[in-house]
């Protein structure tokens, strides 16, 4: 290697005329392998979940809770048979779970693993 030192009143210089290393691939024939976990679909039922909080697989809690869907359905239901008397039936949504969405709890520690809707 060739450096060149200078050495002037206040400042020291050095050059160097070698050039750099050549660059070269490293890990080109690495093969890398990726893991994807897949969780089960959800339904409106309790399901086997593998909780990421436990660890452990275990049996969903299923809850169902009123969102805004049943809401605006039991509405127009009330708007449509308020005329003819039968607007009672605008709570067959707060009483039927299919209008409602499915929220999966941890039946161990009850962390919310997911929700379901069928709308």
């Amino acid at each position: 290697m060739n450096n060149n030192v200078t050495n002037t009143s206040s400042t020291t210089e050095v050059s160097n005329t070698d050039p750099p290393p050549p660059y070269t691939e490293i890990g080109s024939n690495l093969s890398y392998q990726q893991i994807v976990i897949v969780p089960p679909k959800l339904k409106d039922q309790p399901i086997l979940f593998n909780c990421p909080v436990c660890k452990e697989m275990y049996l969903t809690r299923v809850q169902f809770v009123n969102t805004t869907k049943t809401h605006m359905i039991a509405g127009f239901i009330g708007g449509l048979t308020f005329w003819c008397m039968l607007c009672c039936l605008a709570a067959i949504p707060y009483m039927l779970p299919t209008f409602k969405k499915a929220e999966h709890y941890c039946s161990n520690c009850d962390t919310l693993l997911g929700t379901y809707s069928v709308l």
